[in-house]
């Protein structure tokens, strides 16, 4: 009987912490600014290091390049410099892939983290960045595919609209 009285008051905790706190996680939905655009390569900056790792795939770290976002949101167009690590399989241009950006433009910048996949030459990643300048204390966040290594990305996100600056 006691075993059965612990669970009943956790799940009374739980449902009355998610109730506490559903009101707050209603207004931070309403407070997403949604924007759509292209990152396209620019140039590469670095290769970085390639370690043979065996059996066809590399390691690969701090491969340094430029992309240039154009979106319909003027605080999410800019230059960006990503900083990509990865373990390619060069047979197959397949393998996980995360990094660094840093999108910047004449009112501010986004830094933040990435990760995502290649499969067969083609990517998809998902990105959050904090903004600096006119978008202090605003958080973005990034889903961008593309079909292969020479295209350019198409991207998808929001800005979560904090009041920050108000």
């Amino acid at each position: 009987m006691k075993g059965k009285t612990s669970r009943m008051v956790v799940l009374f905790v739980a449902v009355a912490l998610l109730t506490a706190f559903a009101p707050v996680a209603g207004v931070a939905k309403g407070n997403k600014t949604h924007f759509e655009g292209t990152s396209c390569g620019v140039a590469d900056l670095d290769e970085g290091t390639w370690t043979e790792l065996g059996n066809g795939k590399w390691r690969v770290v701090g491969l340094q390049q430029q992309y240039r976002e154009e979106t319909d949101d003027a605080r999410t167009t800019g230059d960006n410099i990503v900083t990509v690590n990865m373990i390619l399989d060069l047979a197959t241009g397949s393998g996980p892939m995360w990094g660094t950006f840093n999108v910047v433009n004449e009112y501010g910048s986004w830094s933040g983290h990435f990760d995502g996949r290649l499969d067969n030459w083609a990517s998809s990643l998902g990105a959050t960045g904090h903004g600096s300048g006119a978008y202090e204390g605003l958080v973005a966040r990034w889903i961008m595919s593309r079909p292969g290594p020479w295209a350019c990305y198409e991207m998808s996100g929001y800005i979560v609209e904090t009041g920050a600056g108000e």
